[in-house]
């Protein structure tokens, strides 16, 4: 006995994780679906009854993931989460996540406590001075150069495979990899809206970059301040001998490829060796407590909220550790 596809009229109904929604058999078009948001396969090749004279009959079934209702457009079937703290991976999405182990050409990342951890490749990784080549053994034997386990690294979601549950990613571009020197707070995932850019640069008055992971995941740090490359400040010398440092937008608008990877690089390196002063230590904790303050009250964390926050507690005099005693005053009105 096997369950074909729902019908539209049973289409709707209330599924938790592991439940299965409906059954294809290969070869029966009419039992075919195709898989959505939400929901995984198994794939049975139908060897386990003898007694079954259609025991050949390779079968595929489509389970729940997430709890929440079923939604059916024509054989498109998908699962419509309960509640949106669940993070449900799509490719193209901004991540922050933690390496978990080194294995054989590529990390384990986790992205959340509740899902198999994700896989980085090697050959999806930046190679330092952006150098474009085959990864070879003594890259394999390297890894723990790149990355090591404990490291928090902002990547993309590049694929997800068939089965609904395996992750990979890529932190091919520049503008992904290891993170360091700054902040991490984790707030629910229902609370970072999708928006175009989840990286943020310059964030209040040029103080800070804030990376807003997908997965609720949140880094933030001091602004970079880019360091002039030898062939842009040799164009500029003579209008600008008393500059030493311009927004990172403006030193990287004349380069490309591996001259751009480099002086990146070198920015990321200067980061994370150079301590950070006392003001800038309290303006960091101040921005933490603000992600705070909107993750106790279940506010949405947006460049919007995080700027009338920050701002109402300089407003109000207080301290960064004196946010989280008052969190109702610094988020009333939002």
């Amino acid at each position: 006995n096997t369950m074909s596809m729902l019908s539209s009229s049973a289409s709707s109904h209330f599924v938790i994780p592991g439940q299965l929604i409906a059954v294809s058999e290969e070869g029966n078009e009419e039992s075919s679906f195709l898989r959505g948001h939400g929901t995984y396969l198994e794939h049975d090749d139908g060897g386990n009854n003898n007694n079954n004279n259609n025991n050949d009959t390779r079968t595929t079934s489509l389970r729940a993931s997430v709890t929440g209702t079923v939604q059916r457009v024509n054989k498109l079937i998908s699962v419509l989460p309960l509640t949106h703290n669940r993070y449900e991976s799509h490719v193209g999405d901004l991540v922050v996540g933690r390496i978990t182990a080194v294995s054989f050409n590529r990390w384990k990342v986790q992205l959340v406590s509740y899902q198999p951890s994700a896989a980085l490749p090697l050959s999806g990784v930046h190679l330092p001075g952006g150098v474009q080549r085959v990864r070879t053994l003594q890259d394999a034997r390297d890894m723990r150069t790149f990355l090591k386990e404990g490291d928090l690294v902002s990547a993309e979601v590049h694929k997800i495979l068939n089965d609904g549950v395996t992750v990979q990613l890529h932190t091919r571009s520049t503008r992904y990899g290891k993170l360091e020197n700054g902040c991490f707070v984790t707030v629910p995932p229902g609370l970072i809206p999708k928006r175009k850019s989840h990286f943020v640069s310059k964030f209040i008055d040029g103080r800070f970059d804030i990376l807003l992971g997908c997965n609720g995941w949140i880094w933030m740090q001091r602004a970079v301040q880019a360091t002039n490359h030898p062939s842009a400040q040799d164009n500029t010398s003579n209008s600008h001998n008393d500059i030493t440092t311009t927004t990172t937008e403006e030193t990287t608008a004349s380069l490309g490829g591996p001259e751009l990877a480099q002086l990146q690089e070198a920015q990321r390196d200067q980061h994370a060796q150079t301590p950070y002063s006392l003001q800038e230590r309290q303006q960091l904790a101040r921005l933490r407590n603000t992600v705070e303050c909107l993750r106790l009250t279940s506010t949405p964390v947006t460049l919007e909220t995080m700027q009338k926050v920050y701002h109402e507690s300089i407003r109000q005099t207080m301290e960064p550790f004196q946010m989280l005693q008052h969190v109702l005053p610094l988020t009333q009105g939002l």
